[in-house]
């Protein structure tokens, strides 16, 4: 026992610097992306500020799916998509680090990754248009039509304006659309002849979210309200105020001049009338010389008119 004693007491004093200084031989490693990020450069200058806001805060799936956004943005896959799998550890319901992660796997072009993270991302948030159309698109692609035009449909049906090119350009890249069209009719009908549409989760939310960029969390933020008029800021530069043209003022009616004389009415000018002439041929006035035949037995002319007999006179 006495022999096992000083043997213990080398042993154990072999082993402690290696217990003391263990943490120094594996130091936490470097960053890979931040050997190769370029001073001054302004994306490279965004992505140590959120690097040291994600140190300030880990547990924030907000912050670490933005991380993930810059770190794309800036050609570092695999450094995104970690930010992406841990802000989707980090909240179950999160729904737009799956989203961002399947734009990732379809920009280095691991499509089947991408089906499976948009899906993830439908799973979590059914309302979310922008997954499903993308989900659809991969479906189409895949030959998978029956699936595409569902998911295409309840895009379409959540946010009728993903049909216009301007606002989703993925749009054109279908050729599913016309039987989507055929699928919504029944329910376009019956919503415009109803008083009131089904109200979807967060309409003013999910509906006219961009649909050419990675997703950050100020993109689902609501609109802040505005300011009463004069009241400034609570921080940052005054913002300028833009006056639109506005209607003159009216201006009081002139003030009437006195002492003068009374206006006269000029005389309305008499109307000249024409009398319609008659259409009757003018009567035949006999002159003296005229030859005059009458019957027998009439009296002459100028003659005072003759009476008439009566039977009491017979």
């Amino acid at each position: 026992m006495k022999k096992l004693v000083p043997g213990a007491a080398v042993l154990l004093a072999m082993l402690l610097p290696g217990f003391i200084l263990g943490g120094d031989k594996n130091p936490p490693k470097e960053p890979f992306y931040r050997r190769y990020l370029v001073a001054g450069n302004p994306l490279d200058a965004k992505i140590l500020e959120q690097e040291k806001r994600v140190e300030a805060n880990p547990s924030s799936a907000n912050l670490r799916n933005d991380f993930g956004n810059l770190l794309a943005a800036r050609r570092f896959p695999k450094e995104a998509r970690e930010q992406y799998e841990a802000a989707m550890k980090l909240d179950r319901h999160y729904f737009l680090a799956p989203y961002n992660l399947g734009l990732l796997y379809e920009t280095i072009g691991e499509n089947g990754r991408a089906i499976g993270a948009y899906e993830k991302s439908v799973d979590r948030n059914r309302g979310f248009p922008p997954a499903r159309f993308r989900l659809g698109r991969l479906y189409e692609k895949r030959g998978r039509q029956g699936k595409a035009i569902e998911q295409y449909t309840r895009a379409l049906q959540i946010d009728p304006g993903m049909r216009d090119p301007k606002r989703n350009p993925l749009v054109v890249d279908t050729r599913l659309l016309d039987r989507v069209s055929l699928e919504n009719y029944p329910r376009d009908l019956a919503a415009a002849s109803m008083t009131a549409d089904a109200v979807f989760a967060d309409p003013a939310r999910m509906r006219k979210v961009p649909m050419d960029r990675t997703l950050s969390s100020g993109d689902l933020e609501p609109a802040a309200p505005e300011a009463p008029a004069g009241a400034k800021p609570a921080g940052g530069p005054t913002p300028v105020r833009v006056i639109a043209p506005s209607t003159p003022a009216r201006r009081p009616p002139p003030a009437p001049i006195r002492n003068l004389p009374p206006v006269v009415p000029a005389p309305t000018p008499e109307l000249e009338v024409d009398t319609p002439q008659s259409t009757e041929p003018p009567a035949v006035v006999p002159t003296p010389d005229a030859t005059v035949r009458l019957p027998v037995g009439a009296p002459p002319l100028g003659a005072p008119p003759r009476p008439i007999p009566t039977p009491e006179s017979n």
